[in-house]
């Protein structure tokens, strides 16, 4: 999978985040610590990538990131069943994919839509809409890169210095 960079903060996308998700392009380079979880399009994925996020921030001494990196994998997983097609049968799942780089944790989601996420207004009285608001409040930076393949990948960026 080559990237194309779009989005907000596409510019603000570090080259090691976006690396990660390009795996064609990073044979034999000297990648930061990651961990990937397939999601299939279950009722219990975001369950599982919460479950995921919380083990391997432990794991990597980054206990004080689990609450809102829980919440972040959370939305970004559940937009993904919400709004990228039905699994067809060989088509990749849903990916979820962490990565620890110096001070840094980044996350993301991968799936087949090439729809684009996008902020809605919001008010006390909506019912839906606020997950991408919960996400810019809770990260550092977000965003996404536009797969040529085809589909796309959410990312969130997590100041982690108070964890190392």
């Amino acid at each position: 999978m080559t990237a194309d960079l779009a989005g907000p903060g596409a510019a603000t996308a570090p080259s090691w985040l976006t690396a990660m998700f390009d795996e064609d392009d990073v044979a034999g380079l000297s990648l930061p610590a990651s961990a990937t979880c397939d999601i299939h399009g279950r009722t219990t994925s975001p369950a599982v990538a919460r479950d995921f996020t919380a083990r391997t921030l432990c794991g990597w001494d980054a206990d004080d990131l689990v609450p809102d990196a829980q919440i972040v994998v959370s939305e970004l997983v559940t937009n993904a069943l919400r709004h990228a097609p039905a699994e067809p049968a060989g088509a990749p799942p849903i990916r979820l994919r962490l990565v620890r780089h110096r001070f840094h944790i980044g996350c993301g989601v991968s799936d087949a839509s090439a729809r684009v996420p996008a902020l809605s207004p919001w008010s006390d009285l909506s019912e839906s809409g606020r997950g991408l608001h919960l996400v810019d409040a809770l990260c550092a930076a977000w965003g996404w890169i536009l797969t040529r393949g085809g589909g796309k990948v959410v990312w969130a960026l997590f100041d982690a210095r108070s964890s190392y």
